[in-house]
Protein backbone atom coordinates (compact mmCIF):
# COMPACT_ATOMS: atom_id res chain seq x y z
CA UNK A 1 0.00 0.00 0.00
CA UNK A 2 1.32 3.36 -1.06
CA UNK A 3 2.10 6.21 1.71
CA UNK A 4 -0.22 8.90 1.77
CA UNK A 5 0.41 12.63 2.32
CA UNK A 6 1.76 12.78 6.01
CA UNK A 7 1.09 9.31 6.78
CA UNK A 8 4.48 9.31 8.83
CA UNK A 9 3.68 12.40 10.85
CA UNK A 10 5.46 12.90 14.24
CA UNK A 11 7.09 9.08 13.65
CA UNK A 12 9.87 10.60 11.88
CA UNK A 13 12.33 12.43 14.10
CA UNK A 14 14.06 15.75 12.31
CA UNK A 15 17.66 14.30 12.54
CA UNK A 16 19.91 12.48 9.81
CA UNK A 17 22.66 10.11 11.31
CA UNK A 18 25.63 10.87 8.52
CA UNK A 19 28.45 8.61 7.99
CA UNK A 20 28.52 7.79 11.94
CA UNK A 21 27.97 3.69 10.87
CA UNK A 22 29.64 1.41 8.64
CA UNK A 23 28.41 -0.03 5.36
CA UNK A 24 27.20 -3.18 4.30
CA UNK A 25 28.23 -2.71 0.44
CA UNK A 26 31.24 -1.33 0.31
CA UNK A 27 34.40 0.21 2.62
CA UNK A 28 33.70 3.22 4.37
CA UNK A 29 36.21 5.44 2.09
CA UNK A 30 33.94 4.21 -0.88
CA UNK A 31 30.56 4.47 0.89
CA UNK A 32 28.63 6.91 2.82
CA UNK A 33 25.91 6.12 4.95
CA UNK A 34 23.32 8.23 6.10
CA UNK A 35 20.66 7.31 8.46
CA UNK A 36 16.70 8.48 9.99
CA UNK A 37 15.55 7.82 12.88
CA UNK A 38 12.30 6.47 13.61
CA UNK A 39 9.73 5.76 16.36
CA UNK A 40 8.47 2.25 15.20
CA UNK A 41 9.50 -1.04 13.36
CA UNK A 42 6.71 -0.51 11.10
CA UNK A 43 7.39 2.63 10.26
CA UNK A 44 10.82 2.15 9.18
CA UNK A 45 9.95 -0.68 7.09
CA UNK A 46 7.45 2.52 5.47
CA UNK A 47 9.83 4.50 5.11
CA UNK A 48 12.38 2.25 3.55
CA UNK A 49 9.89 1.08 1.01
CA UNK A 50 9.09 5.12 0.04
CA UNK A 51 13.01 5.38 -0.41
CA UNK A 52 13.42 2.39 -2.57
CA UNK A 53 10.83 3.57 -4.72
CA UNK A 54 12.52 7.06 -5.19
CA UNK A 55 14.32 8.01 -7.87
CA UNK A 56 17.31 8.50 -6.42
CA UNK A 57 20.36 5.95 -6.89
CA UNK A 58 20.99 4.03 -3.38
CA UNK A 59 23.41 1.56 -2.89
CA UNK A 60 20.90 -0.20 -0.28
CA UNK A 61 18.31 0.89 2.52
CA UNK A 62 17.98 -0.77 5.30
CA UNK A 63 16.05 -0.42 9.05
CA UNK A 64 17.65 -1.97 11.74
CA UNK A 65 15.96 -5.11 13.41
CA UNK A 66 15.68 -3.58 17.18
CA UNK A 67 15.67 -0.07 18.71
CA UNK A 68 18.51 1.60 19.59
CA UNK A 69 19.53 2.80 23.29
CA UNK A 70 16.60 5.75 22.73
CA UNK A 71 14.30 3.14 21.66
CA UNK A 72 14.55 4.39 17.96
CA UNK A 73 14.86 2.43 15.22
CA UNK A 74 16.77 3.37 12.02
CA UNK A 75 16.71 3.27 8.24
CA UNK A 76 19.91 2.84 6.68
CA UNK A 77 20.69 4.47 3.00
CA UNK A 78 24.17 3.44 1.69
CA UNK A 79 25.16 5.77 -1.39
CA UNK A 80 28.46 6.06 -3.31
CA UNK A 81 30.81 8.87 -1.27
CA UNK A 82 31.17 11.37 -4.16
CA UNK A 83 30.73 15.36 -4.70
CA UNK A 84 27.32 16.62 -3.88
CA UNK A 85 26.51 13.90 -0.90
CA UNK A 86 24.85 16.92 1.17
CA UNK A 87 22.57 17.83 -1.50
CA UNK A 88 21.53 14.48 -2.35
CA UNK A 89 20.72 14.23 1.41
CA UNK A 90 18.92 17.70 1.17
CA UNK A 91 17.02 16.64 -2.39
CA UNK A 92 15.54 13.01 -0.04
CA UNK A 93 14.81 14.78 3.36
CA UNK A 94 12.07 17.23 1.05
CA UNK A 95 11.01 13.80 -0.60
CA UNK A 96 10.35 12.13 3.12
CA UNK A 97 8.48 15.74 3.72
CA UNK A 98 6.09 14.40 1.71
CA UNK A 99 5.08 11.57 4.06
CA UNK A 100 6.22 13.21 7.46
CA UNK A 101 5.26 16.72 7.27
CA UNK A 102 7.04 20.01 8.05
CA UNK A 103 10.36 19.31 9.35
CA UNK A 104 13.44 21.00 10.24
CA UNK A 105 16.27 18.93 9.17
CA UNK A 106 19.55 18.93 10.88
CA UNK A 107 22.21 16.77 9.82
CA UNK A 108 24.74 14.75 12.46
CA UNK A 109 28.20 14.09 10.74
CA UNK A 110 31.04 11.57 12.26
CA UNK A 111 33.03 14.77 12.57
CA UNK A 112 31.20 17.00 15.36
CA UNK A 113 29.38 15.88 18.25
CA UNK A 114 26.76 17.98 17.20
CA UNK A 115 24.01 17.96 14.45
CA UNK A 116 23.54 21.16 11.68
CA UNK A 117 20.88 22.77 10.08
CA UNK A 118 21.18 20.72 6.26
CA UNK A 119 22.00 24.85 4.82
CA UNK A 120 24.71 24.87 7.77
CA UNK A 121 27.96 25.46 5.64
CA UNK A 122 29.93 24.12 8.30
CA UNK A 123 27.83 20.47 7.16
CA UNK A 124 29.53 20.51 3.49
CA UNK A 125 32.91 20.89 5.02
CA UNK A 126 32.64 17.71 7.76
CA UNK A 127 31.15 15.21 5.33
CA UNK A 128 33.63 14.22 3.37
CA UNK A 129 32.95 13.24 -0.19
CA UNK A 130 35.68 11.43 -1.95
CA UNK A 131 37.29 8.60 -0.62
CA UNK A 132 40.89 10.65 -1.03
CA UNK A 133 39.15 12.80 1.90
CA UNK A 134 38.14 10.33 4.41
CA UNK A 135 39.07 10.41 8.03
CA UNK A 136 38.04 8.64 10.38
CA UNK A 137 36.83 10.41 13.69
CA UNK A 138 39.93 9.01 15.26
CA UNK A 139 42.32 10.91 12.40
CA UNK A 140 40.03 13.87 13.05
CA UNK A 141 40.27 14.49 16.33
CA UNK A 142 44.22 13.95 16.03
CA UNK A 143 43.94 16.68 13.31
CA UNK A 144 42.34 18.98 15.42
CA UNK A 145 44.55 18.20 18.63
CA UNK A 146 47.41 19.04 16.47
CA UNK A 147 45.90 22.20 15.04
CA UNK A 148 45.31 23.47 18.74
CA UNK A 149 48.50 22.52 20.38
CA UNK A 150 50.27 24.31 17.20
CA UNK A 151 48.27 27.90 17.92
CA UNK A 152 49.20 27.53 21.23
CA UNK A 153 53.45 27.08 20.77
CA UNK A 154 52.51 30.07 17.72
CA UNK A 155 50.67 32.31 20.36
CA UNK A 156 54.00 32.00 22.48
CA UNK A 157 56.49 32.16 19.95
CA UNK A 158 54.64 34.77 18.21
CA UNK A 159 54.25 37.41 21.31
CA UNK A 160 57.24 36.66 23.52
CA UNK A 161 61.11 36.49 23.59
CA UNK A 162 61.46 32.62 23.24
CA UNK A 163 63.78 31.11 20.80
CA UNK A 164 61.71 27.66 21.15
CA UNK A 165 58.39 26.50 22.54
CA UNK A 166 56.95 22.97 22.47
CA UNK A 167 53.47 21.32 23.81
CA UNK A 168 53.89 17.61 24.83
CA UNK A 169 51.51 15.81 27.35
CA UNK A 170 49.47 19.16 28.07
CA UNK A 171 52.91 20.38 29.21
CA UNK A 172 54.45 23.78 27.67
CA UNK A 173 58.27 24.15 27.33
CA UNK A 174 58.88 27.78 27.04
CA UNK A 175 62.55 28.25 26.26
CA UNK A 176 64.69 31.35 25.72
CA UNK A 177 68.61 32.15 25.88
CA UNK A 178 68.55 31.84 29.41
CA UNK A 179 65.83 30.48 30.73
CA UNK A 180 63.75 27.04 30.29
CA UNK A 181 60.10 27.43 31.79
CA UNK A 182 57.49 24.57 32.35
CA UNK A 183 53.66 24.87 32.67
CA UNK A 184 50.54 23.19 32.85
CA UNK A 185 48.51 24.11 30.01
CA UNK A 186 44.94 24.98 31.09
CA UNK A 187 43.15 26.79 28.35
CA UNK A 188 43.81 29.05 25.26
CA UNK A 189 41.54 31.62 23.40
CA UNK A 190 39.30 34.67 22.98
CA UNK A 191 39.61 36.43 26.64
CA UNK A 192 36.54 36.39 28.31
CA UNK A 193 35.30 33.23 27.55
CA UNK A 194 38.59 31.58 28.15
CA UNK A 195 38.72 33.17 31.38
CA UNK A 196 35.10 32.06 32.14
CA UNK A 197 35.68 28.68 31.06
CA UNK A 198 39.34 28.07 33.58
CA UNK A 199 36.78 30.03 36.43
CA UNK A 200 38.63 32.78 36.68
CA UNK A 201 36.73 35.42 35.04
CA UNK A 202 35.98 37.49 38.40
CA UNK A 203 39.10 37.01 40.12
CA UNK A 204 42.00 38.82 41.66
CA UNK A 205 45.18 39.36 40.82
CA UNK A 206 47.19 37.10 43.23
CA UNK A 207 50.06 38.78 44.62
CA UNK A 208 51.18 36.34 46.46
CA UNK A 209 52.32 34.08 43.88
CA UNK A 210 55.32 32.59 42.76
CA UNK A 211 57.28 35.81 42.48
CA UNK A 212 60.81 34.11 41.11
CA UNK A 213 58.40 32.34 38.11
CA UNK A 214 56.46 35.55 37.33
CA UNK A 215 59.78 37.33 37.13
CA UNK A 216 61.46 34.95 34.71
CA UNK A 217 57.99 35.33 32.62
CA UNK A 218 58.21 39.12 32.69
CA UNK A 219 61.76 38.97 31.02
CA UNK A 220 60.74 37.08 27.77
CA UNK A 221 56.68 38.29 27.87
CA UNK A 222 57.08 40.11 24.70
CA UNK A 223 54.15 41.31 23.71
CA UNK A 224 51.97 40.29 26.66
CA UNK A 225 49.93 40.88 29.63
CA UNK A 226 51.65 38.69 32.97
CA UNK A 227 48.92 38.24 35.04
CA UNK A 228 48.67 35.63 37.91
CA UNK A 229 45.46 34.95 39.12
CA UNK A 230 44.02 32.59 42.04
CA UNK A 231 47.49 30.40 41.29
CA UNK A 232 46.71 30.28 37.68
CA UNK A 233 49.41 32.25 35.08
CA UNK A 234 46.78 34.07 32.41
CA UNK A 235 49.47 34.77 29.22
CA UNK A 236 46.88 37.78 27.61
CA UNK A 237 47.71 39.79 24.07
CA UNK A 238 46.00 43.31 24.27
CA UNK A 239 46.20 43.75 20.52
CA UNK A 240 43.99 41.04 20.13
CA UNK A 241 42.25 40.15 23.46
CA UNK A 242 43.64 36.48 22.92
CA UNK A 243 44.81 34.72 26.62
CA UNK A 244 46.79 31.51 27.86
CA UNK A 245 46.27 30.25 31.09
CA UNK A 246 48.59 28.04 32.33
CA UNK A 247 50.14 26.81 36.16
CA UNK A 248 52.95 25.97 37.40
CA UNK A 249 53.62 21.94 36.71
Amino acid sequence: MSLEHYDLKEVVKDEISIDEFEPKTGEKENVAVFGFYVTEKAVGDDLANFLDKSSFDFRDVEVTPNPNPDNLYMVFVEVDRQPGIVDMIKEVAKDVVNIAGKMDWRGKPLLSDRPFDLDDPQLEGLVKTTPEEYITREEYDDMIKQEEDNNITDFVLDNTNASTVTLTDNIINIIDYKNNVKLEFVSFGDGKPTLEEAGLSDLAIDYDFDRHLIKTLESLRGDLNILPINRNIVMHNPATDQVLVVKPC
